[in-house]
């Protein structure tokens, strides 16, 4: 959580023109985007990425869409699994919201959803951090 916060401050440009946006919840992470493999080619061509590699996933910072995109890797249990973490703005202020989709089996499935969750869980921990 301690690295979204500092993301969230290195951002302060970002957020202030997200303060002036409608309020609107986090976009799909790929309408129609029928595989694992069509999103991560999709992400990795927006502009301006920055791609973080860690040991459980692979990380790819979108600054124009204000957002992180967590791609789990084979041999995870989650695999293969997205889940994309976006700053919003909702009626009150600013928000971080996740969401994602596994690709996997019904095991996939059920692990990817525990971090989902997690992910979650975090996302408001994170929004009274960003309110108070």
């Amino acid at each position: 959580m301690t690295h979204w916060i500092a993301w969230i401050r290195r951002a302060g440009a970002a957020f202030v023109l997200a303060a002036s946006l409608p309020a609107v919840t986090a976009p799909a992470i790929a309408a129609g985007a029928p595989t694992f493999e069509s999103v991560w080619q999709t992400v990795n061509a927006k502009p301006n990425i920055k791609v973080i590699d860690e040991p459980r996933d692979v990380r790819i910072e979108v600054p124009d869409e204000q957002a992180i995109y967590f791609f789990t890797r084979p041999g995870q249990p989650e695999y293969p699994g997205v889940i994309k973490r976006a700053v919003v703005k909702v009626a009150n202020g600013l928000a971080v919201q996740s969401e994602g989709h596994c690709f996997g089996d019904a095991a996939a499935q059920a692990a990817f959803g525990i971090l989902l969750a997690k992910f979650k869980a975090q996302d408001a921990a994170i929004g009274d951090k960003m309110r108070n």
